[in-house]
């Protein structure tokens, strides 16, 4: 793969990279990622192809907006402890041991409008609102949540529809036929929720003061870039990517948008706040509505700004 920046002061690092073959979930000590060469400036990673793998975008979401994120929290303050409490059933992402034990707030959520349940896959059953979303469920705050953020998702559907026009296309369409489904068949909980769910994405996993040990998304397809972002107050974090041998500089205020099924990456231990936002489609939800995969993400996609820009 190879890096490509504006910054000539990153010009070492548009190089090419080897890339070994990693196993899914495979976890490593982060930190042996000090060896790493660390990014700091706006970059993207490139295939042999041209298909961008990832785009690394500091300081893109700027201190009005993370500090609207970081106070959201409060309303997901009740299932978020819940959380911890269910660890046992699923698995390293709700595992107590990785977050930090003196923070205030800590836990980890999912929210989606439409997906399939564990255990209730296809073609016997059919996409639902996630646990948490669904009626009876309205003092947990997680619709309050979804109501608040309705703005920031909107901003960063703009941004997915800039990095990757297909993808952003696919999306959309997935929840409009999403939608029309869900008022066929008189699915109450999803069509409510459908008209306040500004994100292009329809899953998003929300983590407060956790670490996250190098794995890769089963649940991912690799032509389809899940976006990151990252807010809080907490001292100088890397993002780590042992696939490409090298660590993003993960400032609060930093959105990174990458193939998270093609590359391995974690996160380790910081001492502030911090929460992720983590967006992501599900491929059998987009096939449940007869919605095909794009194509990967290609630096040609780009021209068109290029030119405009230029």
């Amino acid at each position: 793969m190879s890096c490509g920046s504006h910054d000539s002061k990153q010009s070492s690092h548009s190089s090419k990279v080897t890339v070994h073959a990693t196993q899914r979930g495979k976890t490593r000590d982060i930190a042996a990622s000090l060896e790493y060469d660390e990014i700091t400036d706006p970059i993207v990673v490139l295939d042999g192809n041209g298909n961008i793998k990832l785009w690394y975008l500091p300081g893109a979401i700027d201190h009005i907006h993370q500090k609207c994120v970081w106070d959201s929290l409060n309303v997901l303050r009740a299932p978020l402890e819940e959380s911890l409490k269910k660890s046992h059933n699923h698995g390293w992402r709700n595992d107590h041991l990785l977050f930090r034990e003196t923070a205030d707030l800590t836990g980890s959520i999912d929210l989606s409008p439409g997906w399939y349940q564990q255990g209730h896959g296809p073609p016997n059953f059919h996409p639902e609102v996630s646990r948490l979303l669904k009626s009876g469920q309205e003092r947990n705050g997680t619709r309050q949540w979804v109501n608040e953020m309705s703005e920031f998702h909107a901003l960063l559907s703009g941004t997915l529809a800039i990095i990757h026009p297909q993808m952003y296309a696919a999306g959309r369409e997935a929840l409009i036929r999403l939608d029309m489904e869900a008022k066929r068949r008189e699915d109450t909980d999803m069509s409510s929720i459908l008209p306040s769910w500004n994100s292009i994405y329809n899953s998003v996993s929300i983590m407060v003061n956790r670490a996250t040990p190098y794995h890769t998304d089963v649940n991912g397809r690799e032509p389809w870039l899940d976006m990151l972002v990252t807010v809080g107050d907490y001292p100088p974090l890397d993002f780590v990517i042992p696939t490409l041998n090298l660590r993003f500089r993960y400032n609060p205020g930093t959105i990174i948008a990458m193939s998270g099924s093609a590359l391995e990456h974690g996160v380790g231990y910081t001492e502030g706040n911090h929460t992720c936002l983590a967006y992501y489609m599900r491929h059998n939800v987009h096939q449940s509505v007869g919605v095909q995969l794009c194509q990967p993400p290609n630096v040609t996609d780009l021209e068109p700004l290029i030119i405009v820009n230029s």
